[in-house]
């Protein structure tokens, strides 16, 4: 990314009901990182998590909700309205140890999508935070909370005590009604290797790294080969 630069919102500004708040986070930001096909991104990620049950109800997704039934009703919109209606499906609904609950009406997510918008923001804030872009030999990986789950216990347990404990344990910052937060810890020994957690509407939550290639320390962590190549698919959504 060297040329055609602008300024973009790190995070979605479409997750926001007007009037934006006034801590909104721009980055600089290039042609191939704020595009028509981002902006596709962006859209998608504002409905998949506005119909999740729960978020549904928060503030400003009732305030945003005419304006974005009214954008459905679009002819340009055509393709996202098809997909949406293509998606519903009926769903069970299982408590986070498997026990069924009840069936019920969801939308099918691709995940993928949803993960590129968190990428890009993890991205902008790395270069807030730090001051330059996230280097040349490093990944910027993310998991939602869902694929995260689904991961061995062991490697969750260890998780959570080395790197998601300490990071809840530090005030977040959040932009808006509690439309985004997020926190973050840096490693002692490669500053440039990080880990974030963010959370959408007080309930939608993603990890995030950034991790060398061709290490495999991952914030105190030390991985056998077999679950850096398992970590690395969870991330990516390529399992």
């Amino acid at each position: 990314c060297l040329s055609d630069w602008s300024s973009d919102v790190c995070s979605s500004d479409l997750i926001f009901s007007k009037p934006r708040p006034s801590n909104l986070i721009t980055v600089p930001a290039c042609r191939r990182c704020h595009s028509d096909e981002t902006s596709k991104d962006d859209e998608y990620f504002r409905l998949a998590l506005q119909v999740r049950e729960g978020i549904d109800s928060h503030p400003d997704v009732i305030k945003t909700r005419p304006t974005f039934l009214r954008s459905l009703q679009n002819p340009r919109k055509l393709g996202m309205r098809n997909a949406l209606l293509k998606n519903i499906v009926l769903m069970e609904l299982v408590t986070p140890s498997g026990i069924f609950i009840k069936n019920q009406w969801g939308i099918q997510t691709d995940i993928n999508r949803l993960r590129r918008v968190v990428s890009r923001t993890m991205k902008g804030l790395f270069y807030i935070h730090k001051k330059h872009r996230l280097p040349d030999g490093y990944d910027a990986l993310v998991c939602d909370q869902d694929s995260f789950q689904r991961w061995p216990a062991s490697a969750i347990d260890d998780f959570n005590e080395n790197m998601i404990k300490p990071i809840l344990a530090q005030q977040g910052f959040t932009i808006g009604n509690g439309v985004f937060t997020y926190r973050f810890g840096f490693d002692k020994n490669d500053p440039n290797a990080t880990c974030w957690i963010f959370v959408f509407y007080g309930q939608a939550g993603f990890l995030g790294l950034t991790l060398p290639r061709a290490n495999q320390n991952i914030m105190k962590l030390t991985p056998t080969p077999a679950q850096e190549t398992s970590l690395r698919k969870l991330f990516s959504g390529n399992h």
